[in-house]
Formats: structure tokens, C-alpha cells, sequence
């Protein structure tokens, strides 16, 4: 089986502003992954989830994502993201499909 490379939703990123205090943004529910990259100075965690059961606040043991680095992480059904940053950063978050 051939694994198709992340292919991005053109459109879809937003800059979502990570601090002290958990923060959270719908994401689309329909994409297979999400592409998560740390554009800021410090270190940002983050959850993907579905809020119909209301909003997971994202911690310090959530995924990590380094200053300067990024992540692509499957997320089927998910239409949210919780983050977070004890120093601040910044999370540029696009939706996209591959395996």
C-alpha cells in the first residue's frame, strides 16, 4: 500500500494564540489529519477531540510541540482543538488529508 503525504485543505489554517490557560478552536470534522506548527518561541500542547461532549482543556501532558517544529497527527471525527502554553506561542493548525 502506497501512503499518501499530507495534501493540506487550502484555506483552512488558522493562527490560534496558545497561553497560560487552555484555549480551543473548532477544526473541520470531516479531515483526516491536522497539521500542527509551532511558528512561536516556546513549547505549545495540544488535544484534538470531539466537543460534543463539551470542551477538553488541553495540559502540559498533551502532545508537544517544540518551538520551530511541527506535527501531523491523524484525527478522524474530531471537530476541535484544545492548546496550551505556560510561556505563550504561537499554533498555526490546518486541516488536510493523507496516511
Amino acid at each position: 500500500m502506497i501512503k499518501q503525504p499530507f495534501f493540506p485543505h487550502y484555506g483552512s489554517n488558522q493562527a490560534l494564540a496558545a497561553a497560560a490557560a487552555s484555549s480551543s478552536a473548532s477544526i473541520s470534522h470531516q479531515a483526516k489529519q491536522l497539521r500542527v506548527l509551532n511558528t512561536g518561541a516556546n513549547i505549545a500542547y495540544f488535544r484534538t477531540y470531539d466537543n460534543s461532549g463539551g470542551v477538553q482543556a488541553a495540559t502540559v501532558a498533551d502532545y508537544p510541540v517544540p518551538a520551530g517544529m511541527g506535527a501531523i497527527v491523524s484525527k478522524q471525527g474530531h471537530n476541535a482543538i484544545s492548546v496550551i502554553s505556560t510561556a505563550g506561542t504561537t499554533l498555526q493548525v490546518m486541516s488536510g488529508e493523507g496516511e
